[in-house]
This record gives C-alpha cells, sequence and structure tokens, in this order.
C-alpha cells in the first residue's frame, strides 16, 4: 500500500545490507527505498480526534492508496475518493471526512 520506489543498489551495498540484517534478530529483513522529499497520508476521521488511513478504514475498496510521494497526487486521490463515495455503487459504505496530512516531513541526509 506504501507508494516507494525501491532503490537500485550495487552488488556490494546489498551484501553489506545482508551482513547487516545477520546481526539483528532473526526475523527481520530489511528493505531499501529511494529517498522522496515528502510523503503524505490520506486519513479518514473516525471520531473527535481520531483519524485511520483510507487504506485501513475503507477495506472494501480494492486497491485503494493512502501514501503519495506528492501533494498534487494526494489530492487527486482525495476527490476520487469522495466522487466515489457519493456515487451510487458506494451507497452501503460510511462516508467520513477525509484529510491529507503530511506524514514524513522532507528527509534529510
Amino acid at each position: 500500500m506504501l507508494n516507494v520506489k525501491v532503490a537500485q543498489l550495487p552488488p556490494e551495498d546489498l551484501e553489506a545490507i545482508r551482513k547487516f540484517e545477520k546481526t539483528l534478530s532473526g526475523n527481520v529483513c530489511l528493505l531499501a527505498v529511494e529517498k522522496s522529499q515528502a510523503l503524505y497520508v490520506l486519513e479518514a476521521k473516525l471520531g473527535p480526534n481520531q483519524w485511520q488511513r483510507v487504506d485501513r478504514t475503507y477495506p472494501e475498496i480494492k486497491d485503494i492508496a493512502a501514501f503519495f510521494d506528492r501533494h498534487q497526487d494526494a489530492h487527486d486521490a482525495k476527490a476520487a475518493l469522495k466522487a466515489f463515495l457519493n456515487s451510487a455503487g458506494a451507497r452501503q459504505i460510511t462516508k467520513r471526512p477525509i484529510r491529507i496530512r503530511l506524514s514524513v516531513p522532507i528527509i534529510d541526509d
């Protein structure tokens, strides 16, 4: 559900990651992803001061994404989700307020 790009690493970096994984507990796997300027999350309101990712709030909607690396993409997804929830095909789904939140601020070195 997370919209990230897997980093393309040279073999020596992959080997270093594998060696480090062996020093951790037995069931840990590290994943290398490309850095992003920011990460936006689309959330639905469950109650007062209680928000949850839309992919967890609306599990009946297949392939719904909750994380976006561009604010415009998150805004477009929010508009599409609201339009869907207002359509006749989604009458049985509970409509909730939806917001876009900056989940991870700009990632620095």
